[in-house]
Order: structure tokens, then sequence, then C-alpha cells
């Protein structure tokens, strides 16, 4: 069978068995035409045998996992097809590797042997709780939602900024920000500069929400005052994603969300130190979940980078927002007495703030004390992030072990659970 895709390219559709061969390393059988489409090439506008070496090429160059290649693939279907697009894992018996069966429309293309940690990175992208059964799972990514919304860009005018507060106004069915003051303009800027770092790493780039900074106004609507700066952000299909900050939403997610999101904010975590970004406010209206309807997974996205540092002043902050997700402290003395002495109970500030700890609360049916736990494991990883130094594998283990504590912590807090202890 032949899957239609969403592209400009002389490619239309791909065959299963040439899906599998762009997932190969082999990149003259992947790119080789039969001799009809060879001679057909030489008549068409736009050369097949380019656009396949192109999309080689690219999907080579978004990451070194087969599962990379075959969700960027997935993410190209067209929307009726997407589904066709599933993976099955098996679970050793007899040894620590899993086995990945990948799969159009239930053709099995390609099987991969993996380990563990590259296991649960996979349940991490596709938003799933890592107890979770992948048995022909559609591979159901939130990147597979993103709407272009550069036509309704353009039809934006002045009266379609209704949201939004003091610093800039939105217009929430384009995804287009304005600035009304220098403050954010600064914010664009900054985000400006966090896009094109993260442009190369795409661990950096799946776990942020940034604001485009508009730099051809030409694009705009005609009527649009062009006195102010503006920015765009990533926008999903509404018919098929509900995205919210985590405040507004942790009330109706189920312990199986919540149970993926834990890990996905440790690994967020991970990804942000590993790459030298400090967030430096990870509240809950900074957490956005992006829950995938057909399914009920839930994708985490960090906005609103206006408190960050990277790069040359990371170090002195790196060790912030964990400090912040496992012990509830701000970035200075004053911040961290307001929060927690201060803010009346049922405040905005109260019900904002720490969304480890928040989420852990949400399902804590035993009544057990929290913040000790908590703390104790973001102490350890600390600890264990000194000792690892610049060792990416090492540093890598500290955030899986910090991880892996926090969800047996987890689920100590479920009344049927036994035989799990903590000191």
């Amino acid at each position: 069978m032949s899957v239609p895709l969403s592209t400009n390219s002389a490619l239309t559709s791909l065959s299963a068995s040439r899906i599998a061969k762009l997932m190969g390393e082999d990149a003259k059988e992947a790119t080789k035409l039969s001799y009809l489409d060879s001679f057909l090439d030489l008549f068409r506008s736009n050369n097949k045998a380019e656009a396949l070496k192109q999309l080689h090429q690219m999907l080579h160059d978004s990451g070194t996992s087969n599962f990379a290649r075959f969700n960027m693939l997935s993410e190209m279907a067209e929307p009726g097809s997407k589904a066709l697009f599933t993976l099955t894992i098996v679970d050793p018996s007899d040894s620590d590797q899993y086995t990945v069966e990948y799969s159009i429309n239930g053709q099995k293309i390609k099987t991969d042997t993996i380990d563990a940690l590259e296991r649960e990175m996979i349940y991490l992208i596709m938003g799933k709780p890592l107890d979770t059964a992948m048995l022909q799972q559609q591979v159901a990514t939130i990147g597979q939602y993103r709407l272009d919304t550069e036509a309704a860009v353009a039809q934006v005018v002045d009266e379609n900024f209704k949201g939004g507060g003091v610093n800039k106004k939105f217009d929430a069915a384009s995804g287009l920000l304005r600035a009304d003051t220098k403050t954010g303009e600064e914010d664009f800027e900054r985000e400006r500069a966090l896009a094109e770092y993260a442009h190369d790493k795409p661990e950096l780039a799946s776990y942020i929400s940034t604001q485009k900074k508009i730099t051809d106004l030409g694009t705009l609507h005609p009527d649009l005052s062009k006195e102010h700066t503006y920015a765009v952000v990533d926008i999903y299909d509404p018919k098929h994603v509900a995205s919210t900050e985590m405040d507004n939403c942790l009330a109706t997610l189920s312990r199986e969300q919540a149970s993926s999101l834990l890990p996905q904010l440790v690994d967020m975590a991970r990804v942000l130190y590993k790459n030298q970004v400090a967030h430096r406010d990870l509240h809950m209206h900074n957490l956005v979940v992006h829950e995938i309807k057909e399914t009920g997974s839930v994708h985490l996205k960090a906005i609103d980078f206006g408190r960050m540092k990277m790069g040359e002043d990371f170090e002195a902050r790196k060790f912030e927002d964990i400090d912040y997700l496992f012990n509830k402290q701000g970035a200075t003395l004053l911040e961290t007495f307001g929060r927690n002495h201060l803010a009346r109970a049922g405040s905005e500030v109260d019900r904002k703030h720490y969304p480890l700890h928040k989420l852990c609360e949400q399902f804590n049916d035993k009544g057990i004390a929290l913040d000790p736990l908590l703390s104790n494991i973001g102490a350890q990883l600390k600890t264990d992030l000194q000792h690892a130094g610049s060792d990416e594998a090492m540093v890598d283990a500290a955030f899986h072990k910090a991880s892996q504590t926090l969800q047996l912590c987890f689920a100590q807090l479920q009344p049927q659970t036994e035989g799990i202890r903590f000191a």
C-alpha cells in the first residue's frame, strides 16, 4: 500500500517498502528509482530522486533512532493515514533487550532492538505511562497535530487580540502575539535566541514552545498596527488536541495521565540541564499539557522563558529548576518565603506553584507526607549530578534514577500498593 503525504515536494505518497528503506542507513538503496520513475523524472518539474534524497537526509538528521524517523514519517502523513503507523514493544523473556516492531497498516516493515532507557524514551515521547502494554499502539505524538497557521495569522486585526496580560496580547485562534511593552519585545528576542539554539537539538525542541518573532510584517494583515512587535506560537488542531496549563487541568487528570506527566517533567529537567538552559520559573502556568483526545495520552511543553538563563549564565543557576521542582525553593529566599508562607490558600500563587508536589498530592490517597520524600529525591539527584560532572551518560543515569524513585513514590500513594517502603 501507499501512504499519502502532506508535503509540497515531488513526493505525494510513499509505499511501505519505501518507508522501510528510508528508515535504513543506506541512502543509495533508499533513494533508488525504478526504470519507469527514472524516465518520468526527466519530465517532472519536481525531481522525485532529489526529493527522496532530501527526505532521507532529513530523517537521519532528526535523530539516530528508528523511532524518531518513524515518528517523523507519521507526522508527514495525511491526517487520515496517521493511524496506519503503529508499533509494538515486546518485553524481553530472558534478556534486558526489548523488541520493537514498526508497522504500516498492520504490515511489519522494520524490527529493532532497544534497551530499557530507549524504551522509556519512546513512552515519554508518546505521552504514555511507563507501565503501558505497547501492543499495536498508534505512533501518535503531539507534533502530528501542529497546525499551519500562516493563513490564519494573515487575517488577524487589532480587535482580535482578546487574551493576554500587561506586556503581551494574544489571539488564540491563530497563535499570534502582540508585544505592548518593552518587556514583551525583550521576551520575543529572548525566545528567538532560544529557538535558534534549539534548532539542532531535537530533545530540547521537543519540550519547549517558544514565541517566534515575526520579522516580515508584510505577512500580516495590512490593517494590523505596524507600531507593535509580533510573534507566533505553535497551535494544535483542537479537534484532536486539548491544550491547557497544568493547573487548569490538574483536577481532571487520571492517575494514568499523572503517572505519564511525572517522568516527563523530570525528563524535561534533564534535557534543560544537559543543554545548559535554566528555565527558572517552571510553575504550572508555564507548563502546558496537550492531551490527544483519541488516546488520552498527555504531552508536556514548557513556555514563557522570560527568566531563562543559558550558555555562560547557566552554571550559577544550574540547580535552580531541580530545587524548585523537588524542594519548593524559588530563585531567592524572598520568593521561597512568599510562596511557602505568605501565599493565601487557594490564591493564584498557591495554586500554580510546585507541579511535582501538586501532581502527587492529587492522588495521595494515603495522606503521606510528600515534602520530605520529594526533597530527598532532589537532594540525591544534585549529589549524583555533582559526581557526574560533564559526563553525559552519568547525567542521564542520575535523572533516570530520580525518575524511577519518583515513580515508586507515586505508586506508594495508592492504597492497594503493597511491598514498597520509604525510609
